[in-house]
């Protein structure tokens, strides 16, 4: 529902796929530089002084309020809508989705399967989402099978979680002692002006 909507409705080719960027250290030639961590000469448990410095002082995570807030989610839900304007030619389309939540091991973050079908298409994702302690903020990756990857970062209030990334931004509110989840997802080309790009409501099965 929520996460592969966003990346499988580039049917009209809002924007390309990311570029690939060359790796830091890399030479022209392709091989690596000489002291980079990547380097196959390195002996296997060298560290750099980098790798020191990055891991010394780092607190262990915590499991909190924060992680437990994401325990709406879980469990699997089926969903009905149909796709907006910035869908391009399947604007006005029928859109049905079912989405399975569960949690990681650990319970610091959840993941998400969804397969989405409108028109002739068919659209699966895997989302992941857990809580950033430094910048207090949650976080949700996409993958989806056209190749997208994704990064969003919001939060909750009173029931309502909004996640926001370049291009796209969706708002889920819960309803109905939280068995009923309404979806709206937006699209920018400018992150000024916002066009609905589908709406789903979707209701708690298991």
């Amino acid at each position: 529902m929520a996460g592969f909507v966003q990346t499988g409705l580039r049917l009209a080719r809002l924007f390309a796929a990311p570029h690939l960027v060359p790796g830091r250290g890399i030479h022209r030639s392709g091989f690596r530089a000489k002291g980079d961590p990547m380097d196959p000469s390195r002996e296997v448990g060298e560290a750099t002084r980098e790798d020191v410095k990055q891991g010394s002082g780092e607190a262990a995570p915590r499991l909190g309020p924060e992680h437990q807030r994401l325990e709406v989610f879980v469990g699997e839900w089926k969903a009905e809508g149909v796709l907006g304007e910035a869908s391009g030619p399947h604007a006005q389309a029928k859109a049905t989705a079912v989405d399975r939540y569960e949690w990681l091991p650990g319970g610091f973050f959840l993941s998400c399967r969804g397969v989405m079908h409108f028109a002739e298409e068919r659209l699966e994702s895997t989302r992941i989402i857990g809580f950033d302690a430094e910048r207090q903020r949650y976080r949700m990756h996409l993958f989806d099978n056209s190749g997208y990857a994704r990064v969003y970062e919001g939060g909750e209030q009173d029931g309502v979680w909004k996640f926001a990334g370049a291009h796209e931004r969706v708002t889920m509110s819960f309803a109905n002692g939280d068995q009923r989840m309404d979806i709206h997802w937006e699209q920018s080309d400018d992150g000024t002006t916002w066009r609905p790009l589908c709406d789903l409501r979707a209701t708690r099965v298991h």
